[in-house]
Order: C-alpha cells, then structure tokens, then sequence
C-alpha cells in the first residue's frame, strides 16, 4: 500500500494497516463467514479525513470499500488489499431538545444509540430492526423498522444528505438542489454505489403521548398457519391494517418443532392495541395473552382526555420519565423478533432493569443476531402479486417443518410488515418494491465469533440451507431487498450481464434510473464492489 497515505493523513485521521496490533480487531466485519484482509482500515472522524482518503486513492489508483457499521450481509464493505474508509467514528450528534424537528445524524452512529438518546427527549426515528447497525448502511439501502407503516422506511424521513462524491467533494444533496437525483438515488440504491455518505438529516418523530410495543407467541401448527396467513391476508388488503400498527411475524425452529412469533409497535395504547388484535386475529390472540404480551411507553399513560391533556401540557416530565423504558423496550421488541438467547437489559446509568428470558436455543451461540459479529447467511423476497398467501404460508412452514434441527444455529423465517406509508412515498426514493404488502427474510446464524473460521463445512450446510429455502418457495415470491442481500441469486456476477440480472432482482423499475445517477455521478466507477450499480 502507498505509503504516502499515511505520512501526508490530516490530523486525527487513525489509520490501521496490516501488521498492526489492532489490525485483526480493526478488520472485522459483522459476517465473520468473510475473513477478508485488507491492507489498512481508516478511520474517519469528520467529512474532511473522508475527503482525504477518496482523493488519495483515485489519485494513486488504489481500490477501497466505505463501511459504516459492517454490517453488509455478503462482506462487500471489505475486501482483501484494499482500503476502508470507515465512518464508525463519526457518532456525535449534535445538540437538541424536546422542541427540535430535524437533527443532523452521522453516518456512524449505531442505531440502538441513536433510540437511546432521541428518546430522553421524546422523539425517535424510523429506524430499522437491529439497533447494532450504523445509520449509514441502514438508510441507504431504505430501511425497514418497527415504524414501518406509519412513517415509511427510514430513508423516508431523510431531508439532506452530506456525501463525497467521486471528484473527492463534499456536498450536500436534497429534494430541491442541483444534487436532487443524487438524493433520490440515495434513498434506496444501496450504500458505496454514489460516494461515502458522511450524515443524514432526518425529520424526528415523537414518541409521545403512548407508544405500545407487543409480542405473542404460538406452538400448535395450525395456529401458527392460521394466524400468519391472516397477517399475510390483512396486509395485502387495502386498509386492512390500521397504519399505527407495524407488526412482524417469525417462523423458527425451535429444537426440532416449529414456534410462530407476532411482534410490534403501536403508536398509541395498550388498550387500543388489544381492541385492534382482537378485532384482526380474534381468539387466536386472545388464547395467547399473557402480563407479558404488551410494554407500553409510559406505563402511567391512560387513555382518559383529562390524563393526555396532563402528558400535553408536560412533555418535559413525560420525556424525562419514560425515555428509559421506552429505550429499553425497543430493545425487547428488537431481541424477540431477531431470536435471541438470554439477554440482560441495563439502562444508560449501567443498572441491571430487567432480565427477559427469550431463549431459543439456551446452550448455543449466537444469543442475539444483533449482539456482536457472526457468521450469518441470509435472503430475501416479495410475495407475487398473485400468491395465494395461504399456500404460500404453508410452503414456508413445510420447509422449515423438514429441516434438520441444529443445536448451533438459529434458523427461521421473517415476516416484515410494509404498505401505510412505504406505498405513499414509492416515488420519493429508490425502493423498487414499495407495492408489495410485506416482505420475507430468511435467516440463519450460527456459532460464536470465537469459533468463526474452524469449521467451513458448517458454513457450506446453513449457506445451501438459505439457498435450498428460498428456492422451495420460488414459486410464490420475486425480487430481493438490498439491505438483506444475498449475492448468490445470480452466478458469475463478475460478468456485467449477469450483475445486471442480479441488480434487477433488487431493484425492479427503479435500476435504469440509478444507472443514470452513477453514470453522471461516478461513470469511471470509482465506487466499485462485486454488486455496485453499474453506469448506464
């Protein structure tokens, strides 16, 4: 590697190559099934270090990958050789209180504290599922979260973004500059294609007056079908779903049975939930209830006029009181529809709050799919316009039903809610698939970091498990979402022709379009990996 990078570096830019004491820490991504070696990591803390690092390898000629968190499914933030401009350390935010609207949010800011520190002031953002990711993939592939049908994918309350561009400058693109196609390219084409995005402004939401989070579980077979077929049914039809409610269902295997799992927010009461649950799934959820099915935010809330005009005329005091909880509870809702082991909750002055006990498979690693770097495969799909979503239901189950049970593997099968407000704001962002009513990801993550490269034949039987599944139910989907990517959908994606197959899976009618944005924003292709958009 050049070594003028790091000689001539601007201040403060920490620079990790090969060889290095820190290097095999600073190398890992989240998918420890990719052990690439790049030659040096570079760890950004502002937009100018990432200008610095953009100029000197298009000068030199020197590949490199953009990572902001890692947590690229197929390890195309990394690569062997190259080097990674990396954003993780751009996690400030800057000031604001319960009266703020817009807040800039780095590109290396992790999720979970992202919910952390809004919520102390009674607001949030439409963040996606996993509160270990950074901001900067997340928003750039789209975003799907718990808030999904009522304020749309997280790129959806994005307002500006600051990005360097291929020249290795820095601007700032929104819906209404010079920059409003880079803009819409951004919300959706995916991260690493365009520049290195280095902040977001997004639009905050309130989590105020009540927030209701819920989780339900089911073991008999038909129960399961029946009540995910409903989900399923409820959702492709117009209406169905009242908008405040953003519901995830789950298939697992659970030591050779199968468990189904509803999980969600609601953005108002528990009592309103129940009514909505009840009057959706009937006694189906009614047999399942149990004290622990709902946490609402705060807990004091009651649905009576005089007690939210009370919350109204305090919002201060209701923010400062419930922001732990309401932290707290995303974090449940998040670790039950990801499977986990056994986690404990501990609240920003380091107490212990609660131990909830979801354990799957209690004597085997990963405890949580969100908790630290494992070894994972996943894919993704949309249910034809067409499906049958009973049958298709059943097909899923069917797979899963006939899979052999592993004690070191969680395995299974996520139902993702969309429609509300991803289907109002289709033509607004780069999301091929805003129709669909929900979304299917197969998942499957095993062993512990420790244990990462000792066995590849582990690999190879939960890497086919994933493909085996996806084609099992090929029949009933189409597409692909880009922030659950799975390369493997096309063979031989080093040919164009078939790159171009593979990026129509995930981008539908909208890859033309984004053609066009790389090809005027980057048509010499500086912004290069096994699945970048290539230029028109």
């Amino acid at each position: 590697m050049n070594s003028s990078f790091k000689e001539n570096a601007p201040k403060g830019l920490k620079i990790v190559n090969f060889g290095d004491p820190l290097y095999h820490y600073a190398r890992v991504i989240s998918n420890t099934r990719f052990g690439n070696m790049p030659a040096t990591i570079a760890y950004c803390a502002n937009a100018d270090h990432v200008v610095y690092c953009v100029q000197h390898c298009k000068k030199n000629g020197i590949p490199f990958r953009v990572r902001s968190g890692g947590h690229q499914h197929e390890g195309m933030c990394s690569a062997n050789n190259v080097i990674i401009i990396d954003v993780s350390e751009m996690n400030q935010l800057p000031k604001f209180d319960e009266h703020t609207e817009t807040l800039w949010i780095p590109a290396g800011k992790q999720l979970g504290q992202v919910y952390d520190e809004l919520a102390k002031k009674g607001k949030t953002i439409p963040g996606g599922g996993c509160q270990s990711v950074n901001v900067g993939g997340l928003t750039q592939g789209g975003g799907w979260g718990v808030s999904v049908r009522k304020y749309g994918l997280t790129c959806d309350s994005v307002t500006d973004i600051e990005i360097v561009i291929a020249p290795g400058k820095k601007v700032i693109a929104n819906a209404d500059n010079e920059y409003s196609d880079l803009f819409w390219a951004l919300k959706g084409g995916g991260g690493g294609n365009f520049g290195v995005v280095t902040r977001f402004k997004f639009n905050l939401v309130s989590i105020l007056p009540v927030t209701t989070n819920f989780r339900l579980i089911w073991e008999n077979p038909d129960d399961i079908k029946d009540v995910i077929t409903k989900w399923a049914e409820l959702h492709a039809k117009i209406g169905g779903i009242d908008e405040r409610l953003s519901a995830t269902c789950t298939m697992i295997i659970v030591k050779s049975e199968i468990q189904g799992r509803m999980g969600g927010k609601f953005y108002g009461s528990k009592v309103e939930l129940l009514e909505l649950l009840i009057k959706y799934f009937g006694v189906l959820v009614m047999n399942q209830l149990t004290p622990e099915t709902f946490t609402q935010t705060p807990k004091e809330y009651s649905d009576s006029l005089e007690q939210e005009t009370l919350l109204a005329k305090s919002v201060d005091t209701a923010a400062t009181a419930s922001h732990a909880e309401y932290a707290r509870n995303q974090r449940e809702l998040i670790d039950f529809i990801n499977p986990t082991g056994s986690i404990q909750y501990v609240d920003n002055e380091g107490e212990t709050c609660k131990k909830l006990d979801l354990t799957v498979l209690p004597d085997a690693p990963p405890g949580s799919t969100c908790d630290r770097p494992h070894p994972h495969k996943v894919s993704s799909s949309f249910p034809k316009d067409d499906v049958n979503h009973r049958k298709l239901v059943e097909a899923i189950y069917s797979y899963l039903e006939t899979s052999c049970y592993y004690a070191d593997v969680n395995m299974y099968m996520s139902f993702h809610c969309m429609g509300g407000a991803v289907t109002r704001n289709a033509d607004s962002r780069a999301f091929g698939y805003a129709q669909k009513p929900y979304m299917l990801q197969i998942q499957a993550w095993w062993d512990d970091v420790s244990n990462a490269f000792t066995n590849e034949g582990r690999n190879t039987v939960y890497v086919q498990w994933v493909k085996d599944f996806r084609e099992s139910i090929a029949d009933y989907t189409e597409g692909s979402f880009i922030n659950f990517v799975d390369k493997t959908l096309v063979p031989d994606i080093k040919e164009d022709k078939n790159r171009l197959e593979l990026l129509k899976i995930y981008y539908n009618d909208k890859l033309d379009e984004l053609r066009k944005v790389k090809k005027k924003y980057d048509e010499d292709q500086l912004f290069k990996f096994e699945m970048s958009i290539l230029p028109e």
